[in-house]
């Protein structure tokens, strides 16, 4: 066979190694990476927290894709929200945050708990991270774990969760999801009412945890009147005292707190003393 006959086989043979060449290198550069680093946003320098991700405990190659897009909101703009809100800067208890990602069946905590804050490290199901809201408009996020970061600042609190639902909720107004927000505020509604009701009916009369009950009820009434009382809450808690420790200093430090930002309502005072919170 002569070269000229053979000579369009060869090029049609090179052009289609090279097209499966190109192909298979497309598909390596579409794998995502088990891990990410974000230390800038987009027309900003450079980030005072370094944002880490690791989803080398994911199988599932939808779950790994969303690992970049999580990582990235929670830096660019679940992290600057919250320094709004809080006035806290997070670089001072935590140069970085590594968020580790994780599925059910190699879950390294108790079964029941979807996500932990670690001190400057989360480990979360996938479940309630790189998938949780990823149909909203900016894809997945998540405004809890962070805020415990953040509260690591506060001292001693007198429970798990203070200050978290407006705090929740006007963070994810301010990361643009209204859709979210709406319905955050609706609960918020439903919830302050329900704990108001249970409260004066003396449901909650025999527990211990009775103040912090009616601490979340003052938290949710106050922000639902105004939500700009949000940042107050952070602005004006006391400084945790020498011996800041004891259930009691908790609660009325926080108290106090409701107290100066409520205008000093004396009935906001008496509710919360009729509801388990000691004087303060």
């Amino acid at each position: 066979m002569s070269l000229r006959r053979i000579l369009p086989w060869i090029v049609n043979a090179l052009a289609l190694a090279a097209a499966i060449g190109l192909s298979s290198l497309a598909a390596v550069a579409a794998v995502p990476e088990d891990q990410n680093t974000v230390s800038s946003c987009a027309g900003q320098s450079s980030l005072p927290v370094t944002f880490q991700i690791d989803c080398s405990h994911l199988a599932d190659p939808a779950s790994k894709q969303l690992c970049r897009t999580f990582i990235e909101n929670q830096a660019c703009k679940v992290f600057p929200a919250y320094r709004r809100i809080t006035g806290i800067k997070l670089e001072d208890t935590c140069k970085s945050v590594k968020f580790t990602i994780y599925q059910d069946d190699n879950w390294p905590h108790p079964k029941g708990e979807g996500g932990l804050a670690l001190h400057c490290q989360v480990d979360y199901l996938e479940k309630y991270s790189v998938k949780f809201r990823s149909n909203s408009k900016m894809g997945p996020y998540d405004v809890h774990e962070l805020l415990h970061e953040y509260q690591l600042a506060l001292g001693p609190l007198p429970s798990m969760h203070p200050l978290f639902s407006s705090s929740m909720a006007e963070a994810t107004k301010a990361v643009g999801d209204d859709e979210q927000y709406q319905r955050d505020v609706k609960n918020m509604q439903n919830e302050s009412q329900r704990l108001h009701d249970e409260l004066a009916a003396g449901k909650y009369a025999s527990l211990p945890n009775q103040c912090s009950l009616a601490q979340t009820q003052v938290e949710e009434s106050l922000y639902l009147e105004n939500s700009k009382l949000v940042s107050m809450f952070y602005l004006k808690l006391p400084p945790a005292g020498a011996k800041g420790n004891s259930q009691a200093e908790r609660d009325a430090r926080f108290n106090r707190m409701f107290y100066v930002v409520s205008s000093a309502k004396p009935d906001l005072k008496k509710f919360l003393t009729d509801h388990g919170c000691g004087p303060f």
